[in-house]
């Protein structure tokens, strides 16, 4: 059973401290730790669902809850936001919780200065970019706009 958990430092977590912190709910076949995100391979779906229920919200690092859920596949259909100039003080949550009120969120990776959330809904996402272009968030102004495939941001 694969297990997504959101809000990780990876660049302080390793594979073997998400192992650890999993392995009393079952058997973890498997750790990959992303940026911002890991996913967890857990043998039996029992322990899988015990360690979703007790680690979703922990703070593997102070002021850092996780958010751990089931994993499933992201939409082949969803509109990718680009958004610049996100301040060191925002987290991959916060900023899901801001678009989140414009519609459904299926993922937010903040990376860096910048980050990528991905809406369910054509009208949301442009909902979002027209009403939070230029927002200022954490102190920093942000850039909102529909991302382009292959996007390399620079200077931003």
């Amino acid at each position: 059973m694969k297990i997504f958990v959101g809000n990780v430092d990876g660049a302080d977590t390793t594979p073997e401290e998400l192992a650890a912190l999993f392995a009393p709910y079952g058997t973890v076949m498997s750790c990959a730790v992303m940026k911002q995100f890991a996913f967890v391979h857990m043998r039996e779906n029992a322990g899988a669902l015990r360690a979703i229920e007790a680690l979703h919200g922990h703070e593997l690092r102070p002021g850092r809850a996780l958010v751990v859920e089931m994993s499933r596949p992201r939409p082949l259909n969803t509109w990718k936001i680009f958004v610049g100039n996100v301040s060191a003080a925002c987290t991959s949550q916060e900023l899901r919780s801001l678009f989140e009120r414009r519609g459904r969120v299926i993922e937010c990776d903040v990376v860096k200065d910048y980050a990528f959330v991905h809406m369910e809904k054509e009208a949301d996402a442009k909902a979002a970019i027209a009403q939070l272009n230029g927002k200022e968030v954490k102190g920093k102004r942000i850039n909102v706009e529909l991302s382009t495939k292959g996007m390399v941001p620079t200077g931003v």
